[in-house]
């Protein structure tokens, strides 16, 4: 009996660990099923995902091929959009801690140069752009931001366009999500450390985490492999031309892959000489109560995580850590539109579900209905057109309703694009970045309505030169 129970606690004790590798195993074998389907179904040529769990290499994978027809590995640097607003916050937390910068004192004291309207008592701080409460307006910020520069002094000639902004709020009152504020922060850390930032981060931030394939320029991107990624016209991938905002790596043009920012990612949940604990603890400390953005991170209150999404023109990337349970995930693809924003965030999701043991919620089909409504109007007004110059010729001449609904038209081709920009909160210009395929059909569209609108005019002065 002795030698039974001996034997039956040997066999327990042995197929504990093989069953903890078969769980481990079959969960690997699920995230990357379940990353090839999403890759398939949102078609996106190229992507890199690491997922770190209790200080290891949990999961690696890649998947597809960049624009230059190389394939994605765990090195390749792709453009990783807003996840440089939390590498910002760790560089302003650095000089935080060296007493170069202090969180609650007035932006004028470091950029004097820097203004803004405001009704207001209340100063601008280093916290309120840290955490998106300037009172600066997303549209304001849209204007300044996700622009062609020179390389040379970018980041100071974006602040100085910004420079007299009027807040929308008192500052510290609400939170308004805009670039502006990382592009403020960005133009700090080069005032107190008479750097580039760019300078700064491979000093402090880079090479001490052994980011060995990230950049805060274009030229050290291309340098360390970065090729342009894809535009999403109708759901297709376009090689993008491969825009860059010199003035953005503080808010979303940085550039890095996977392993690097798993390094980063290891880095925020174990510390090291970086920056102190007491520092690091706060950047990781949630909001106040009844926000969910913090110190360069959004929280998710539930269940205690921090994460960020980004995207440029033709990239999109998610990365999120839980400290309590040592995990966290990066996530990088190469293509992007702003109707298809929810695509990588739900894939990040699906991998989140399956490493609790739960099953991810169905992906959902990407849909193209405004592209298609807008050819269709853009094709039928087109017909019409083409109908109205040919079949009604004599009779629109004679019609005086004719030349009033001919204004109507022109008015309502000029007012087009500055209703669609007022209904998106958006410039023209941002919708032509991030939406190229609608942009264009827009153009194509306020054309035509124009073309109608001249067409009875046109018409008229025809006929009368013949008389």
């Amino acid at each position: 009996m002795k030698k039974t129970i001996v034997l039956l606690v040997i066999i327990l004790y042995l197929s504990n660990p093989i069953n903890a590798f078969a769980n481990t195993d079959d969960t690997r074998q699920k995230i990357e099923k379940y990353i090839e389907n999403s890759l398939e179904t949102y078609n996106i040529p190229g992507a890199s995902l690491k997922i770190i769990k209790n200080g290891d290499n949990f999961y690696e994978g890649n998947w597809g091929i960049m624009s230059n027809g190389s394939s994605v590995t765990s090195d390749t640097p792709f453009l990783i959009g807003s996840l440089s607003k939390p590498i910002t916050a760790l560089a302003i937390m650095t000089l935080v801690e060296d007493g170069k910068i202090k969180l609650d004192e007035p932006i004028q004291t470091y950029i004097p140069s820097f203004t803004y309207q405001t009704k207001s008592s209340q100063k601008i701080t280093v916290l309120h752009l840290l955490e998106h409460t300037s009172g600066i307006r997303r549209y304001d910020s849209f204007n300044v931001t996700d622009m062609e520069r020179e390389s040379m002094g970018a980041i100071a000639q974006a602040v100085t366009e910004l420079s007299g902004v009027e807040l929308f709020h008192e500052p510290g009152e609400v939170y308004e999500y805009n670039s502006a504020n990382y592009l403020l922060l960005g133009a700090i850390v080069e005032k107190v450390t008479n750097q580039t930032f760019s300078e700064y981060l491979n000093q402090s931030i880079f090479t001490p985490l052994n980011m060995n394939h990230s950049a805060a320029d274009y030229k050290g991107a291309v340098d360390k492999g970065y090729v342009s990624g894809f535009e999403s016209w109708f759901g297709k991938p376009i090689k993008s031309d491969g825009f860059y905002d010199n003035a953005g790596a503080p808010y979303g043009y940085l550039a890095s892959s996977t392993n690097d920012l798993s390094n980063f990612l290891t880095f925020m949940l174990e510390g090291g000489d970086l920056l102190s604990e007491q520092y690091l603890e706060l950047i990781k400390s949630p909001p106040k109560e009844g926000k969910t953005y913090g110190l360069g991170w959004r929280f998710y209150p539930k269940e205690h995580f921090l994460f960020h999404g980004g995207a440029t023109s033709d990239f999109r990337a998610e990365m999120f850590f839980i400290p309590e349970q040592e995990v966290a995930v990066v996530l990088l693809t190469n293509k992007y539109h702003i109707m298809d924003d929810y695509q990588v965030y739900s894939m990040v999701e699906g991998i989140r579900s399956i490493m609790k043991g739960t099953e991810p919620i169905q992906l959902s089909k990407p849909s193209y209905s405004l592209q298609w409504i807008i050819l269709g109007a853009t094709i039928l007004l087109a017909a019409l057109t083409v109908i109205h110059i040919i079949i009604r010729r004599k009779k629109i001449a004679n019609k005086k309703w004719t030349f009033s609904y001919g204004v109507f038209l022109f008015i309502l081709a000029v007012a087009i694009i500055p209703i669609l920009t007022y209904v998106m909160n958006s410039p023209w210009r941002t919708i032509r970045i991030f939406a190229p395929d609608v942009a264009l059909l827009v153009h194509i569209l306020v054309v035509i309505v124009a073309t109608n609108g001249i067409v009875p005019f046109v018409i008229k002065s025809t006929q009368t030169s013949y008389k």
